[in-house]
C-alpha cells in the first residue's frame, strides 16, 4: 500500500538485524513462481511485492480492499473456493504484472477495470464460472484462449465460440410443416396412371376407327367364348 513515487525512490532490499556482532543483515531468501518461473530471490528487493495464497481452501468472496494494494506485481488466488465477481477495485492495481485466478468459483462479468491493467503479461482466469463477453478493444485479446478456458457463460475473443451462435446451435430444429416436404415418389406414381390411362382410354373415346376394332374384338371373343 507504499505510495508508488516514495517506493521508486528508495532501492532497498529487505533486511533483518541479528544481535550477532550487532551487524545488519538481509539473510533471507524466497522462491517466487511468476510469469511461469520459478524466480530464487536471495536479497528480496523491497519494490518486489507479490501475494502468493493458491492451493488452499479459501472461500467467499474477494474482497474489494485487494484494490488498496496499489504497490503489488504479483497475485495468485488459484486453487481455492472463492465466489464473487471479481472486485471492480482491482483496476487500481496499476503495477500488476501477474494474475492467476484460475480453478476458483468465481462468477458474474469479467470487469472493463481489469482491461485497463496495462502491465499484466500473465493472465489465467480459467475453470471459473465467469459469463459474458470478454471486454473488446483492450489488451484481453492479447491473451491466448487457455487464459479464459472452463468458463460455459463466457465468449467473445480471443475464444473462438460465439455464444449466440452456439446458443442457436445447440436448438433443435423447427417441426417440418406437413406442406413442406413432397412426396416425389407419390406424384410420380400418380403422373404414370394418370398417362397410362389417358394412353388407354382416350383413343376408345374420340377415335371411330379405334372404337370399331374395339367392338369388332370382343364381338369376336364372345363367339368363341359362346361356341
Amino acid at each position: 500500500m507504499a505510495d508508488e513515487d516514495e517506493a521508486q525512490s528508495q532501492i532497498k532490499h529487505l533486511q533483518f538485524q541479528f544481535l550477532t556482532f550487532g551487524q545488519l543483515y538481509y539473510q533471507d531468501a524466497v522462491t517466487v513462481t511468476s510469469k511461469g518461473l520459478e524466480l530464487e530471490l536471495v536479497k528480496i528487493l523491497i519494490l518486489f511485492t507479490s501475494i502468493d495464497l493458491s492451493n488452499n481452501n479459501f472461500e467467499g468472496p474477494m474482497p474489494e480492499e485487494i484494490g488498496l494494494l496499489k504497490s503489488l506485481h504479483l497475485l495468485n488466488l488459484s486453487h481455492n473456493a472463492l465466489t464473487s465477481p471479481i472486485p471492480s477495485s482491482i483496476g487500481n492495481l496499476l503495477q500488476l504484472e501477474s494474475l492467476d485466478l484460475s480453478a476458483n468459483q468465481l462468477n458474474g462479468v469479467i470487469p472493463i477495470q481489469l482491461a485497463s491493467l496495462s502491465f499484466i503479461s500473465v493472465l489465467n482466469l480459467s475453470n471459473n464460472h465467469f459469463a459474458g463477453r470478454i471486454p473488446s478493444g483492450t489488451q484481453l485479446q492479447t491473451f491466448s484462449a487457455s487464459s479464459f478456458a472452463g468458463n460455459e457463460g463466457l465468449y467473445g475473443p480471443p475464444l473462438t465460440n460465439n455464444y449466440t451462435t452456439n446458443s442457436s446451435m445447440l436448438l433443435p430444429p423447427p417441426p417440418a410443416s406437413p406442406n413442406s416436404e413432397i412426396d416425389w415418389l407419390f406424384i410420380t406414381r400418380e403422373i404414370g396412371f394418370a398417362v397410362g390411362f389417358g394412353a388407354v382410354v382416350a383413343p376408345l373415346m374420340f377415335s371411330k376407327k379405334v372404337n370399331k376394332w374395339y367392338d369388332d374384338f370382343i364381338s369376336k371373343y364372345k363367339v368363341k367364348f359362346i361356341r
